[in-house]
């Protein structure tokens, strides 16, 4: 297990009256729902919570002054960090020397998975969409030679190729808001009428990657997408609650902040008007698209629980520190060219020189919780139980119920929080927090499933991330930080050099930044 891995034994008796004075304490204002509707009584919570957060970095670094220098390793290309865009450009790179630095003790970024005995579960991003064919052909020409997707003549659009991972559309989704259920995010009525007429004219005009959209729309980026519904259309509270929930729920920021490029985007990036796409959701999420990358790439190059320290020019490219977690040493890697696939707030301490092209970039924090129950599926159940009640940190719930995985005996109930920016302090005091938190998702999903699963659970996983996801503000989108990557030696891929926080544009960032560099 990895030492950032924080283990919680939650066995000692909570009442609620307790949890209501500890909770409002501890998260506030994140746990404000469900506090007065709690009658009284003891609860006891059999099972252990488990926390991955890299929240101890600060401390590592700190700790890395003392750590005796090791080898020194030459190389023409180093990759700083296995997220997808990390993979995509190692994948391009395979053939090449290069070598891959990760933090983690796993590959993937936000992209991630983990498992509990015959349990297989996403602990970030965990769907992707049938692509349209005028999506970027070189992601696609790649994800094909992955055997990820194939082209479908008739529908005219690429879709996967492991179908058993189709959510059915019957399954896919439900929409939780004060106690009713509806079938879509936004609530039905003339206004989401006018809503889609619209949109409607932008279908088949915001392709991914987003830089190869049309200059006739680039306007869309200068203001933000609550600015340009309030153009054209008159809102009210409860649509634009439910539009907030959808730019909260995939960009990390509602209406008033996301720019409109990135509010369009979301609802006309495929046909959502005229059909239901391909929805993609393995057990693992999209830490599958990871997998499929691994498997192509020479696995010796991956190197793990690396930290890039510090980047420092030298007469022949670059010279980099990188500390070995496992090892407490501090190794040397000699190299030509980089691809920079990290978090870029990183840069200020690893890198300062580049810090200034991406300072105003802001990232919202996540926090998933996966509860995993001893009891398989016995009902109908839904993939996607969006929750529009009360805060709009708790996003809702993933239901594995809905995904293949035959040979499982349980079930995971994956609840999302989007925090806001300010809040990402308190994930630094994320094992005080987590059974506030864990008592929160509960509540919550009993809620909607309308049924008890706390005598079900066996265990609790918690991943925070501090930086999960970056805000497409105004002015984010369509930048160009490579622009003299040929020259400078450097190139910047993952999304939040410019890019929306997706699968598609995450991985086509990291080709071709690799692509820049080859020449």
């Amino acid at each position: 297990m990895s030492d950032r891995y924080l283990k919680m034994d939650q066995n000692s008796s909570m009442n609620r009256r307790e949890f209501v004075k500890f909770g409002a304490l501890a998260l506030s204002p994140i746990l404000v729902k469900f506090l007065n509707d709690w009658t009284q009584g003891t609860t006891e919570n059999d099972f252990d919570i488990e926390i991955l957060s890299d929240a101890g970095v600060g401390h590592l670094l700190w700790e890395s002054k003392d750590y005796p220098q090791g080898e020194t390793l030459e190389t023409s290309y180093l990759i700083v960090g296995g997220g997808i865009a990390g993979l995509s450009a190692a994948y391009e790179l395979k053939n090449e020397d290069f070598l891959l630095c990760e933090l983690s003790d796993y590959l993937g970024g936000s992209s991630s998975a983990n498992t509990h005995q015959d349990q297989y579960f996403s602990q970030g991003a965990h769907y992707d969409l049938a692509y349209p064919k005028y999506y970027g052909k070189d992601l696609l020409e790649a994800l094909f030679d992955l055997d990820i997707i194939d082209y479908n003549y008739q529908k005219e659009e690429w879709v996967f190729v492991d179908k058993q991972f189709l959510i059915q559309p019957k399954k896919a989704s439900q929409s939780f808001d004060q106690g009713i259920f509806r079938a879509d995010v936004l609530p039905e009525g003339k206004l989401k009428e006018s809503f889609e007429a619209l949109l409607r004219p932008f279908v088949g005009q915001m392709p991914m990657p987003t830089t190869s959209i049309s200059r006739e729309f680039h306007y869309l980026n200068q203001l933000t997408f609550k600015e340009f519904l309030e153009q054209h259309l008159t809102l009210d509270d409860a649509f634009v609650q439910a539009i907030d929930y959808a730019m909260l729920d995939d960009w990390g920021a509602t209406s008033e902040v996301v720019s409109a490029l990135a509010g369009v985007h979301y609802y006309t990036c495929r046909s959502y008007f005229d059909g239901n796409p391909e929805l993609f959701s393995p057990p693992q999420g999209n830490a599958y698209f990871a997998q499929q990358f691994i498997r192509k790439i020479p696995q010796e190059r991956l190197l793990t629980n690396r930290l890039v320290k510090q980047i420092e020019r030298s007469s022949t490219g670059f010279s980099v520190n990188v500390i070995d977690v496992k090892q407490k040493k501090i190794v040397t890697i000699k190299t030509s060219k980089i691809v920079y696939a990290a978090h870029k707030h990183a840069l200020k301490y690893i890198y300062p020189e580049a810090y200034p092209l991406f300072q105003q970039t802001t990232y919202a924090p996540w926090i998933v919780v996966n509860i995993v129950l001893n009891k398989a599926v016995t009902t109908p159940v839904y993939w996607q139980n969006e929750y529009l009640s009360g805060e709009q940190a708790f996003m809702g719930f993933v239901d594995s119920g809905a995904q293949y995985q035959p040979l499982t005996t349980r079930r995971t109930l994956t609840a999302y929080y989007c925090l806001p920016t300010e809040q990402r302090k308190e994930l630094l005091n994320i094992e005080q927090i987590a059974p506030s938190l864990v008592e929160q998702s509960i509540v919550a999903i009993e809620e909607v499933l309308q049924q008890s699963i706390r005598q079900d659970i066996e265990k609790v996983y918690i991943k925070a991330m501090g930086h999960a996801m970056p805000i497409p503000k105004p002015h984010f989108l369509l930048q160009n930080h490579n622009a003299n990557a040929r020259d400078t030696g450097i190139a910047y891929a993952g999304v939040d050099a410019g890019h929306l926080p997706l699968f598609f544009e995450a991985a086509n960032s990291g080709l071709q930044a690799a692509r820049l560099l080859k020449g």
